[in-house]
């Protein structure tokens, strides 16, 4: 069933426009040599943040971490994207630039330097920070991980490694206030998330300014990957009728479009860069909110181009290289923007 936030259009999914192959390209930083390397690393990095939380250590239960919802739903969305963590190099950088250029709010939950802290948006959480160093031969690091909500954190960890993939972040138990989770590399190598919330997922809220409101993976295996994520979440996949493209898919479930599957651009492909999934915030004038990235720090990598839903597109990396799209949208019944 789909929520209604106070004073919020609900959100009605029914299709999104095709992001191109030109994009492709620029939605992740390293080579798939080295993210493949390092990537081990990200899982690590969390790890150690979360022991490192664990004070007393005459406690045995594992550290409180809070919830990604701001009350409890009790009600579970498997195939929904649910949270978000960013690892960077630069914890103090990344605070900055999201707090400025979303008005997100900053939560420390866990000091510096190996530390944890979480964004919100009207005391909505929105992701997560934790600091993470940069690999061999790099001045900087930032990744985004996504997470799929799933009923069992251990049978996604099993399927993954059986068609393929590997856990990078293996699940600890569950952990009060958030629940099970893991950190994963599908069989393509794209790095991802999967969770089992401890009070239940987030609803189905039309995402207001600042929000997250889509996610799209960049692969070369487009008919595979749609396999393994509806095998992984109980995702339904149906191609993408709206465009020219039959290789495109999109992903859904409860009735709702959750993300979709497109094709690494040929130069990414010949460049060997990693898969990756490409998280999309809803802003009200992307050109604007690109050029204020900018001057925070942040790099413009695509867009606006007219070409590509009439200029309301633009990704953008942060100062550490974690990379997100900005997105305009109107939801149906919605004259202009909230």
């Amino acid at each position: 069933m789909i929520q209604i936030r106070a004073n919020r259009p609900q959100k009605l999914w029914t299709s999104v426009d095709r992001i191109g192959n030109d994009v492709g390209g620029s939605t992740t930083i390293f080579s798939r040599e080295t993210a493949i390397k390092h990537a081990k690393r990200v899982g690590i990095s969390l790890l150690l943040t979360l022991a490192a939380t664990h004070v007393a250590a005459q406690e045995p239960a594992l550290p409180p971490l809070p919830p990604v919802t701001a009350e409890a739903s009790g009600e579970y969305l498997p195939g929904k994207i649910i949270w978000a963590d960013l690892f960077s190099s630069d914890v103090e950088a990344s605070r900055n630039f999201y707090q400025q250029l979303f008005g997100w709010e900053w939560r420390e939950i866990k000091p510096q330097p190996e530390g944890y802290g979480m964004f919100y948006l009207d005391d909505v959480p929105m992701a997560g920070l934790a600091h993470r160093a940069p690999p061999e031969g790099h001045d900087s690091y930032g990744r985004w991980i996504h997470y799929l909500s799933v009923p069992d954190v251990a049978a996604a960890e099993k399927l993954t490694a059986e068609r393929g993939g590997r856990t990078l972040l293996s699940r600890i138990g569950q952990y009060p206030g958030r629940g099970d989770f893991a950190i994963l590399a599908g069989p393509d190598e794209a790095l991802f998330g999967v969770m089992h919330t401890a009070g239940g997922d987030p609803g189905d809220f039309a995402a207001w300014p600042g929000e997250w409101i889509w996610w799209q993976l960049y692969t070369r295996n487009i008919d595979g990957s749609g396999e393994f994520y509806a095998a992984l979440a109980g995702l339904e996949t149906f191609e993408n009728e709206d465009t020219q493209s039959t290789a495109d898919l999109f992903l859904a479930s409860q009735g709702l479009l959750r993300g979709a599957v497109a094709p690494l651009s040929e130069e990414a492909q010949e460049k060997d860069i990693a898969p990756t999934w490409l998280g999309f915030i809803r802003v009200e004038d992307p050109a604007a909110v690109a050029a204020k990235a900018k001057t925070l720090g942040g790099t413009v990598l695509y867009g606006p181009n007219p070409q590509m839903m009439d200029g309301d597109l633009v990704i953008i990396a942060d100062p550490t290289g974690g990379t997100i799209a900005l997105m305009r949208w109107t939801y149906p019944g919605e004259e202009t923007q909230p």
